[in-house]
């Protein structure tokens, strides 16, 4: 399978695309217009806030392109922003969403922000956390958090300061990780492993 990531300049993609080609999975990189013509997967990343990520979309004439390629049933990841950006609308500037999955984005309630660091994942049994220790920790880096409508997308979350968030979301085509498994290692490595076989 061949991986589009979205570049629309809210991160260093260096990690990700490292840790893909380690994985032996071809990636390509989509900044504007139209996407490659070979597409099997798409992985949307992405650090900071939603209302900024929302308008480089526009700007960089991505977002009529992702809305097609989420009506065509693209298998689709969102790490960290990326999973925010499937929502409709975000606390942090009254930032919009894509709108894929009913719920907003709002602050995590602790007193110390950004939730920076490891932490595990509460995970319900999943073909995403085969071969995972139950108490497997996670890079996160993040001061908001998505609030779906929905509880039952929700495959995991994720404890910080006595808030429970959710931290792995599913509605199929879309799979989202609050965590960045690019740069958690062996784990991070083992769950994109499991995530490409999922959806392959």
């Amino acid at each position: 399978m061949r991986a589009v990531v979205v570049d629309y300049g809210m991160g260093n993609l260096g990690s990700l695309l490292a840790l893909l080609d380690r994985l032996g999975h071809e990636a390509t990189v989509w900044r504007a217009g139209p996407p490659p013509a070979r597409l099997d997967l798409l992985i949307l990343p992405g650090v900071g806030s939603m209302a900024v990520a929302y308008q480089q979309l526009v700007a960089r004439e991505l977002l009529d392109p992702l809305g097609a390629l989420y009506r065509q049933g693209v298998p689709t990841l969102g790490i960290c922003l990326g999973l925010q950006l499937f929502f409709e609308a975000s606390e942090e500037g009254n930032g919009r969403g894509l709108g894929w999955i009913p719920g907003r984005v709002v602050a995590l309630k602790a007193r110390r922000t950004p939730h920076m660091g490891w932490n595990t994942v509460r995970t319900r049994p999943h073909p995403l956390f085969a071969g995972l220790r139950p108490d497997a920790a996670f890079y996160f880096v993040h001061s908001y958090r998505v609030d779906p409508r929905d509880a039952q997308v929700v495959l995991g979350d994720t404890e910080y300061e006595g808030e429970w968030f959710p931290s792995v979301v599913s509605a199929p085509p879309l799979v989202g990780v609050q965590f960045h498994p690019e740069l958690s290692g062996p784990v991070g490595r083992r769950w994109l492993e499991n995530f490409w076989r999922e959806v392959g």
